[in-house]
This record gives structure tokens, sequence and C-alpha cells, in this order.
């Protein structure tokens, strides 16, 4: 839904005209808030009391019943990703977190989060956004290229035809959900209020990449870097090795997707994180160079960023051992290959 609302051009009159309708309308129900309550139906997913304060679920039930009223299906998506942005940063949740931790007690009783200004403010950042990006369409006569949003899994084999692709821009998962990023986790709450089925939310991080052990290791037959990294681990405990195996065997079987759809000669620039797991950095910009040559592609070059606007704990505690805390990546690795053959 983000991404078919982040390159689906939307007539900016339009646009406009919805901004401006919503607003006022949001302003004017907000400047008598008494009987919000019976103005709308409230969200009864598992847990909303401990996620959210009783005023919170009522201002977003009010926004939701607004948005929901939108006709055209691309405004609509545009308020959905809006709205979803504003549910995260008006939770219980501590700032700064990707996994679900609640605001302490003593800072929660102080907790007033203003939920119409946050919505607001987030629609009109978007607005101006969107609107940059269409000018830059126009300038580049950009306007009439098709943008194709696939909801697939590159394990697997996809719809997307034998040697069709010259370039690959993505950002993979640094690791497995249960270890490092909580990519569920980070977004359940946003997606139960877009009323997506409870079973759904709860069960993306046993979906994604390194979600479940593997049946096979094609990864370690590929990777000597992974090898020697994984017996380091497994020295030291040995499911949290299994964890590690699991996403490096799903992300070698997505590279072998890659493979498949790349043109002759076409790029792939992966935007990676080194995570570390029981003390042990795992250079995963190494082990993917060293998959991707396996497949036939080479290196061209591996570029290092600082990553300072992340959300994610500058240390966190990846033994799982109380007061045992470790400095979390400060940098992240862009690997570019090419397809040789």
């Amino acid at each position: 839904m983000i991404a078919k609302a982040k390159t689906t051009p939307i007539d900016l009159n339009q646009l406009e005209a919805a901004h401006e309708t919503l607003t006022k309308r949001l302003r004017d129900i907000f400047l008598d808030p008494k009987d919000f309550s019976k103005r709308v139906s409230i969200p009864k997913f598992f847990n909303i009391d401990y996620w959210f304060k009783s005023k919170v679920i009522e201002s977003l039930s009010v926004i939701k019943s607004e948005i929901v009223q939108i006709e055209d299906q691309n405004i609509l998506d545009f308020y959905k990703v809006v709205f979803s942005e504003t549910v995260r940063d008006s939770s219980n949740v501590r700032g700064g977190e990707f996994k679900l931790f609640r605001i302490p007690p003593e800072k929660l009783k102080i907790y007033n989060p203003n939920v119409l200004a946050t919505f607001l403010q987030k629609a009109e950042r978007n607005f101006k956004g969107f609107r940059d990006y269409l000018t830059e369409l126009t300038d580049k006569k950009c306007l009439d290229v098709p943008v194709h949003v696939l909801d697939e899994d590159t394990r697997f084999k996809t719809s997307i035809p034998d040697e069709s692709v010259d370039l690959i821009v993505t950002s993979p998962p640094y690791g497995d959900s249960k270890t490092t990023v909580a990519y569920g986790q980070y977004s359940r709450l946003s997606l139960q209020w877009l009323d997506f089925e409870d079973k759904t939310c709860r069960s993306i991080d046993k979906m994604s990449l390194g979600g479940n052990h593997p049946e096979d290791d094609a990864a370690l037959q590929f990777s000597e870097t992974l090898k020697r990294t994984l017996e380091e681990i497994r020295r030291r405990d040995n499911k949290r090795a299994l964890d590690v195996i699991s996403f490096y065997n799903d992300m070698f079987h997505c590279i072998e997707e890659l493979d498949r759809v790349m043109s002759e000669r076409s790029r792939i620039c992966f935007v990676l994180g080194n995570r570390t797991v029981k003390n042990v950095t795992i250079p995963t910009d190494e082990i993917l160079v060293e998959m991707f040559e396996y497949f036939g592609f080479g290196h061209i070059e591996t570029i290092i960023r600082d990553i300072p606007n992340k959300t994610m704990p500058l240390r966190n505690s990846p033994t799982n051992e109380p007061g045992k805390v470790e400095k979390t990546m400060w940098n992240e690795h862009i690997v570019i290959v090419e397809r040789s053959r």
C-alpha cells in the first residue's frame, strides 16, 4: 500500500481539494470532541487499551471514519499512509524502537499525544512531498511511465519474465525479524487499525526471511565467509546459529530468483547492514558478494555510509543477558554487483 501510494500520480488539484476538505472537517469535529464515542465505532483488536490511551483511541477512530469516506482509491491510499504513521506516533510504544516496548509507567502518566495535530502535520508534509514528486515527474517527462506494484515473494518464482530487469535497487532485511529489526512488530499496530486480520498481523515476522528454520543449507555451500562466521556463532549458541542460517538460506533463494529475472550486464544495488549475533559481527556484505558470484555476478563496488537517522536503538541486548548491551549498526554497506553473462 505504501509503495502504491508513493508511486501513483494523482491529479494535484483533486488531491489539494481533498486535503483542504478533510483538514476542515477534522478541525470542525475536534472543536467539540465530547461526543466522539457516539460519532464512530471503536475498534476492538487485542490489547488496544494497552497500546493506546482511551482519548487517543477515540481520536484515531474519528480520523479513520473521515478518511474511509474518500471515494477516490488513490487519494484514500494516500491518507491511509498518513494515518498509519499517525497510529505509530500516537501509540504507547517507546520512541526510537522497532519492537513493541511500552512507555515506562511514570512517563505514560504524563504522555498526552495530540493526535489531530500529528495527523495534520504528517498530511501536510506528505502533500508537499507528493507535489514535489509530481513536479519532478513532469520536469523529466516521466508522468506516463507505468509503475507496477507486485505483492510477491522473491524466495519463489515471481510473475516477472526471465531476463527482463535492467536494474534492482533495494534494501533487504538486515536479518531475521526475531533477532534484528522486528518488521512485523513495527507495523502491527498500524495494520490492526487498517483492519487487517489479527492473525495476519501477528504472523509477519514468521513469514519473513529467516522466520522458519530451513530444510536445506544452500547458503552454506556457496559462501565460505558465512560458513566460518556460523561456526563461530554455533560454538557460542547453536539455536542462534540456526536463526542465522535460516535468514541467509532464504536470502540465497531470493538471489536465485533475482538471477533469473536480470538481463545481461544488468546491475543490482543492495543496501544492507552487518549485524552482531553473540558478539560475532556477520559480514553480510561479503557473504552476499560470494553468493552473487556463484550466480555469475561480478562485484563492482561496496560503498559505506553512516545511518544516524534509522529507527534503531543505539544499544541492544543481542545476547539476551540482563545488563549486557552492545552497540547496534552505525553504518550501511551499498553492495553493487553486475550480471556478467
